[in-house]
Formats: C-alpha cells, sequence, structure tokens
C-alpha cells in the first residue's frame, strides 16, 4: 500500500471514530426507538422482594439471551431487545426456578412481567399470553403487527398506509402524506429501525411524492410499527406532526421464505354506473383502475445457528394508466382556410400514450449476536422508480391532457439506505 493510500485510509478512520464520539450523544436517545422492553419484580409467594436473583431472557427464534439480576428491591428491567416473543426464567437461592414463556416484546413498548418464585423443590412453570402482558407507558396510539401486515388488504403495498388504521390519521390531499391529527404530512416523522427515514427537502416519507404511488421499502421487509400521534418524549419528534416508528424483520434459526403475485387487469374491473355516465360525458373510455402487477417475495435464515442471520426480500411494480392529449377548441372551432394547416397540425398531436409508474425494491439485512450484551445490525435497502410521462396532470377518471406529448418527460427516483446499529447493555442491574 502506498503512503497515499495509507494516509487517505487512517483519515477515513479518523474521520469514522470522530463521528462516532461526538454523534453517540445525539443518537443514544434513538437507539431505544426500534427496541422494546421487558420489566417487572420478583417476589417470593409471600410479597416479599427477591433480590439477586438471575433472570434471563430468551428470544424464541434466534436463541439471543439477556440476563439481568434484580436490585434489592427485585426489580428487573431489559432494554433494548429486539422485537419478538421472549421466555424468561428466574432463579435463586432457596427458590425454585421459574418459567414464563411467550412473553411478546413490541417495537417501542415495555411488557410489565412479574414472577412469583415458589420454594425450593417445586418446580413452577407459567405459561401466558399476548394479552395477558401489561404495556407500561409509552403507550401508542396504534401497533400494527405482522399479522396486520400479512393479512389485511392494502392497494399498493406500500407499509405506511397501514397508519390511516390510527384514528385521527388521514392522507392529506395536497401531497398524499400521512397526517396526524390535523398536522400537514410534511411534519410526521417517519423512523425505520430507529433512523429518519423522511424526506429532507419537503418532508413526509423518503422517496417524495413518488412514496405515494410505489413502496420504497418492501412489505415483505416491514416486520411492525407504532404510530404516536401526540404525547412522545421531545427526542423523537423532529417536527409537530406525530410520529411512525417501524421495524425491518430479521433472520432466525430456521428457513422461511415468502412470494407473491399481484395482477389487477383493467379489463375486469366493473365500471359502476357513475363512470358509465362519465364515459357517455367525455365521449371515451375511463379507466377505473388502470392495469397494476406486483410480485416479489422474501427469504432469510440462519448462517451459523444462534450468532449470524440474514434476510432479503424484492419488489417490483409495473403499472400503465392510458392517457390522451385532447384539445377541448379543436371540436367546437370550424377553421378557416389559412387556418386549416395550423388546425391539422395541432390535431395530429391529439395522440393516445401510457402513463407508466414503474418501481423495484431491494432489500438485506445481516444480524449477528456478538454475546449476550452486544448485537450487531447491518442494513441495506435501495428503491429504484422510473415514471414515463409521470409529470401529466388529470388522473385515471378524466385522462385527458391539453398539454402536447413532447413537453411531457421522464421521472426518476433512487434512494439507497445504509444502517449499521451495535446495541450493547452495559448495565447489569436496574437503577435502584
Amino acid at each position: 500500500m502506498s503512503i497515499v493510500n495509507s494516509i487517505r485510509l487512517a483519515c477515513v478512520c479518523l474521520l469514522f471514530a470522530l463521528c462516532f464520539v461526538f454523534g453517540a450523544s445525539s443518537t443514544f436517545a434513538q437507539a431505544q426507538a426500534n427496541t422494546g422492553q421487558i420489566t417487572g419484580a420478583v417476589r417470593d409467594s409471600n410479597g416479599a422482594a427477591v433480590p439477586g436473583a438471575k433472570v434471563k431472557a430468551v428470544n424464541t427464534q434466534t436463541s439471543l439471551e439477556r440476563i439481568m439480576t434484580t436490585s434489592e428491591d427485585g426489580i428487573y428491567r431489559f432494554f433494548l431487545l429486539p422485537p419478538g416473543v421472549y421466555n424468561l426464567t428466574a432463579e435463586a437461592g432457596n427458590f425454585s426456578k421459574t418459567e414464563v414463556k411467550d412473553v411478546l416484546v413490541t417495537v417501542g413498548q415495555v411488557a410489565d412481567i412479574n414472577i412469583t418464585m415458589g420454594v425450593s423443590g417445586v418446580q413452577e412453570s407459567v405459561t401466558i399470553s399476548g394479552g395477558g402482558v401489561q404495556i407500561t407507558a409509552p403507550q401508542a396510539d396504534s401497533l400494527v403487527s405482522l399479522e396486520a401486515i400479512q393479512n389485511l388488504p392494502i392497494n399498493g403495498r406500500r407499509f405506511q398506509d397501514f397508519v390511516t388504521l390510527t384514528p385521527t390519521a388521514q392522507v392529506e390531499p395536497a401531497r398524499g402524506q400521512i397526517s396526524l391529527v390535523g398536522q400537514r404530512g410534511i411534519n410526521t416523522n417517519v423512523n425505520v429501525d430507529g433512523a429518519d427515514y423522511n424526506q429532507p427537502f419537503f418532508g413526509g416519507i423518503r422517496g417524495g411524492e413518488r412514496s405515494n404511488f410505489a413502496p420504497t421499502i418492501p412489505q415483505e421487509a416491514i416486520r411492525e410499527f407504532q404510530v404516536v400521534a401526540s404525547g412522545y418524549s421531545p427526542e423523537f419528534g423532529r417536527s409537530t406532526g406525530g410520529i411512525v416508528n417501524a421495524v425491518t424483520k430479521s433472520g432466525a434459526n430456521s428457513f422461511n421464505g415468502s412470494a407473491f403475485y399481484l395482477h389487477r387487469p383493467r379489463e375486469l374491473v366493473r365500471n359502476h354506473e357513475f363512470f358509465n355516465q362519465l364515459e357517455q360525458f367525455l365521449g371515451r373510455e375511463v379507466n377505473a383502475a388502470p392495469t397494476q402487477q406486483q410480485w416479489g417475495g422474501s427469504f432469510g435464515g440462519p448462517i451459523k445457528k444462534d450468532k449470524a442471520f440474514f434476510l432479503f426480500a424484492y419488489e417490483q411494480q409495473r403499472f400503465r394508466n392510458p392517457r390522451e392529449v385532447f384539445f377541448d377548441t379543436l371540436v367546437s372551432v370550424t377553421p378557416a382556410p389559412a387556418q386549416q394547416e395550423a388546425f391539422d397540425f395541432y390535431k395530429s398531436l391529439q395522440q393516445t400514450f401510457n402513463q407508466t409508474n414503474d418501481s423495484r425494491v431491494f432489500f438485506g439485512k445481516f444480524d449477528y449476536n456478538l454475546n449476550s450484551s452486544n448485537q450487531l445490525s447491518v442494513r441495506y435497502n435501495q428503491s429504484d422508480y422510473e415514471g414515463l410521462n409521470a409529470i401529466s396532470v388529470g388522473n385515471a377518471l378524466f385522462p385527458t391532457v391539453s398539454g402536447a406529448l413532447s413537453t411531457n418527460g421522464v421521472e426518476k427516483d433512487r434512494t439507497r439506505t445504509v444502517l449499521g446499529q451495535l446495541n450493547s447493555a452495559v448495565r447489569a442491574t436496574p437503577a435502584q
């Protein structure tokens, strides 16, 4: 390696170190945005606190382990837990081992699990369901789970559209962004895996107005997300609107995959009476639902069991919306002989064309359990959008435009996101 390259490498390393040191204070609070917590008290059968008890939490899918020791008041707290299902075990001298199974940890929330330990020599096992867990603050206005994302119908497979299931949430007509509690859509703060996912110029979700017509993250890669319309902590705010806090999936100890294909041909769309009347009024066909196709899938699993995992997801969209250049004045005007040549020229500009809305989205994620206290995660996401004749005004119900096709153009948008995270639990016991 040359001296110049060595100097360049040293400068890059130094710059990275400085960014890590000086940026730690501003990003530390955000570290809990994409994780959950389990907390509670360990007591004996008489209700007395059990100090010094060892409580272990194990993720049922990745075997991630965390061990905490209860305080003098018998309190324990697991923080920075990736969302998932956990089994808890509590052990202490002169007490029997106690198990609590199937504790559901969701993004941004705290599961409150109190454990009662019996006398030594008696083995106890307690199984609880998600509905039996008390969730403490902060309480989200809405939590969209993995089951909801997989099973609820959605037009366009844009995960942010599920936000409209939240009370006070609606789509802002001006830019098509998500509005919470009457705020402008550009003021809504969108986080993915605890990192900013906002369009830096106009606000709203990254991808800008193109994200209203095509996904920027594969729906197959989204695990769950919460919506907090108001009442959140200041460090998560960014602006006056609410928060959409999404978490992506990770690989597990078993291989899992999915595939889908969606085809909506306009020929199979039955027009309502309103559209039939509209066709008669315009004298041409109206496409109530233009042809749209989407396909893709995901695949993930272990690289090394209990240690390293991967997940890939891909999604593609093909959309065709028939449009027509039409000049109303040509219908009502009878040209003079001197104007006939110009009249024929403008009439030749009247033509049909396709407005497209095509996109390809790539997602890849790598997770590594360094040890029980440190977990590394690296994610890459890329979305490529291309819309031919995308700047034409009008819509599917009124598909005519008054501008020549030559004044139109191609709109492209590409978004690349790289995120690296190291979650470290540096405290062995909860605060007294």
